[in-house]
């Protein structure tokens, strides 16, 4: 039995492994790193999301700003 969970342990630290070398050398990460440099006051859940949501984006604005304009119209 011990045998048999260090084989688990093992495995998923190879896959886990594989998975981090996936990300740093994808494309998704290039764009991620691109956003960074562009929102680096932002935190890293924001800039994740402004990545997922339009990587190329060059401003932001925070929702307090987005609903005031919302509810002006």
């Amino acid at each position: 039995m011990a045998n048999n969970i260090k084989k688990q342990l093992k495995e998923i630290s190879e896959r886990l492994e594989q998975g981090v070398k996936e990300i740093f050398t994808s494309e998704r990460y290039t764009e991620y790193l691109n956003t960074m440099s562009k929102f680096h006051n932002y935190s890293f859940n924001n800039t994740l999301l402004i990545t997922m949501q339009k990587p190329e984006a060059t401003l932001v604005q925070g929702i307090r700003h987005g609903r005031r304009n919302l509810t002006a119209m």
